[in-house]
């Protein structure tokens, strides 16, 4: 299975998709851009930190960076970064990577590329992050096709292994965990954010992120007579906030595992509502209200 399959969803439900994430992509680009490399800048204090120096000269490893390279771009400035997809990531399109792309990554997910750079969200961003980072041009990525399950890397070989937005949609997490305990130096540090399934945006419906639900109620992939409401559009692994603690602490003994982004205050009065209604009673505030789980580890130092 794909690590970031797409869901069958019809026509009309595609063409919303692509509106609203065209409006997400494209809607205050600049803060947008901004908020990506607050991200990468906390995960580098967060790296740092572990490691007891600068995040400079390290040899790095980002799991699932996407389409727009953003992190992969901020951390290769100072780094040996390299980057792992079971996708096909092309910076730029041509008739041989298109091809390529759509043997790799089905035809859904090209017309989902083809169409975003065709429209040149993809270049916008780079520009736009290529100011925020202070630099002439975009670097030169490293970008491989490798499967996290199975990493074509030496046993010890990075400092820091990253990853952002993608663990809810590994079918096997605890696979890609063995292998990033294996390819971590002893003293390397492990940094992964996760989007919590429990949320309410945990269901990657797009209408959610542009604040448009139309007839989608709170937290509906949860409730059983509003689940079919939901249009993921893709692959989700549905792991709950306790498993992830536990698949973590199982694999990375003495991580740390923080909860982030509490809900707002309409989730909040939604949940209340509920509550008061009997419903959800088998997901708790917190699983319901984190959007956001980060999880640290340092690998322990041979004696």
């Amino acid at each position: 299975m794909k690590s970031y399959v797409s869901t069958n969803l019809g026509p009309l439900a595609r063409l919303t998709e692509a509106r609203n994430l065209y409006l997400k992509y494209t809607e205050d680009m600049s803060s947008k851009v901004r908020d990506l490399v607050e991200d990468a800048s906390r995960a580098e204090g967060r790296i740092g930190d572990l490691l007891g120096r600068p995040v400079r000269g390290l040899k790095m490893l980002e799991i699932g960076p996407g389409q727009q390279l953003a992190q992969l771009a901020y951390f290769s400035r100072d780094n040996d970064a390299v980057g792992i997809d079971l996708d096909t990531i092309l910076p730029t399109l041509s008739l041989r990577g298109t091809l390529q792309m759509a043997r790799n990554n089905g035809w859904m997910r090209t017309s989902k590329t083809i169409v975003r750079k065709a429209l040149r969200i993809d270049s916008r961003v780079r520009t736009r992050l290529t100011a925020e980072l202070g630099l002439a041009r975009m670097p030169e990525l490293n970008v491989q096709q490798m499967d996290a399950t199975q990493m074509a890397f030496a046993d010890d070989y990075f400092d820091a292994v990253y990853s952002r937005s993608v663990f809810e949609h590994l079918p096997d997490p605890a696979a890609v965990l063995s292998e990033i305990r294996r390819v971590l130096k002893p003293g390397g540090v492990m940094y992964v954010r996760l989007h919590l399934y429990t949320s309410d945006s945990g269901n990657h419906d797009s209408r959610i992120y542009v604040d448009h639900r139309e007839d989608l109620p709170y937290w509906a992939h949860l409730r059983p007579e509003h689940a079919h409401k939901v249009r993921s559009n893709t692959y989700l692994n549905g792991i709950r906030l306790s498993e992830w603690e536990q698949l973590f602490r199982n694999e990375m003994p003495g991580c740390s595992v923080e909860h982030l982004e509490s809900g707002d205050d309409r989730e909040y009065e939604e949940l209340r509502r509920l509550r008061a209604a009997g419903e959800l009673s088998d997901y708790s505030d917190e699983e319901l209200l984190t959007t956001t789980v980060e999880v640290t580890w340092c690998k322990p130092t041979r004696a």
